[in-house]
């Protein structure tokens, strides 16, 4: 046996090269993930209720204080009929926190793709990732331009997503794929073609760019391993079913996005408004 460290997708584990760890002991239960730092910049649709941790307002919401996360509060309800301690057991699936549940609008700088800027600005970037969160309270160049970008300074408009599917994505991440609803289904379009060229601008001013076309959904956990994560394909279909058991006739809505700092893959946060 040896031991493996999977430094993006959070966790230090024991894995067999043939066979999946089986817990032999009748007094324990499973594991709890420990995630490695991951640093970045990121735009996110604003959740209700975030947290305040002295100067920042950290992502870890309350999800049954909040009437309007009935999207949330079914896939919280979805991972626990699908029993998250039996799927770290069997796939080495680190589910994430529900009250960190988001939807990510624009990916910016972070450790998986400083290596893609431009080379007079890399510098720059890998100081910037090295002094998150400082970056986000005093100002630099790169997350000046992003708290400047459209997508945040554009305010008042409204839309809704519900869950559509639920994938594997990149033999990493497990994600329930969203769609905006029929009566904001224009606004998401405007809001997708300001990202589009955002994303362009941005790349061509330092080297980096977020996924295209985009995708928006909801991160539910990550595999450490991808050979585990494509052994989960097949049971895939299955938890589809439950997810959308669980999250039908809910949606969420959102009305402004903000530039977050994240540490890892659990610890995002904002300045105070």
């Amino acid at each position: 046996m040896r031991i493996d460290t999977y430094r993006r997708y959070g966790t230090t584990t024991l894995f067999h090269p043939v066979a999946m760890l089986t817990i032999t002991n009748p007094k324990i239960a499973g594991f709890k993930p420990c995630w490695a730092t991951y640093r970045g910049l990121t735009i996110l649709f604003d959740n209700i209720g975030l947290r305040r941790d002295g100067p920042w307002l950290r992502l870890d919401c309350a999800l049954d204080a909040i009437p309007e996360y009935t999207l949330y509060r079914g896939l919280r309800a979805a991972m626990c009929s699908l029993n998250t301690d039996d799927l770290l057991r069997r796939y080495l699936f680190c589910a994430l926190p529900p009250a960190t549940y988001h939807v990510t609008l624009w990916d910016g700088p972070n450790d998986g793709n400083v290596a893609h800027a431009l080379p007079e600005v890399r510098q720059r970037i890998e100081d910037l990732l090295i002094d998150i969160p400082g970056a986000l309270s005093h100002g630099n160049l790169i997350s000046g331009t992003i708290a400047g970008s459209p997508l945040i300074r554009r305010r008042g408009w409204q839309v809704s997503f519900t869950v559509q599917r639920l994938v594997i994505v990149h033999q990493a991440a497990l994600v329930a794929l969203l769609a905006p609803t029929a009566e904001t289904l224009d606004t998401f379009t405007t809001l997708n073609g300001l990202r589009s060229s955002w994303n362009a601008t941005f790349r061509s001013r330092f080297g980096i760019a977020a996924y295209e076309p985009y995708m928006p959904h909801i991160t539910l956990g990550y595999f450490a391993h991808a050979a585990l994560a494509e052994e989960a394909q097949a049971d895939v279909p299955t938890w589809e079913e439950v997810v959308l058991q669980y999250t039908a006739g809910t949606s969420i809505t959102f009305r402004s996005a903000s530039l977050y700092g994240m540490l890892d893959m659990v610890t995002f946060f904002r300045t105070v408004r």
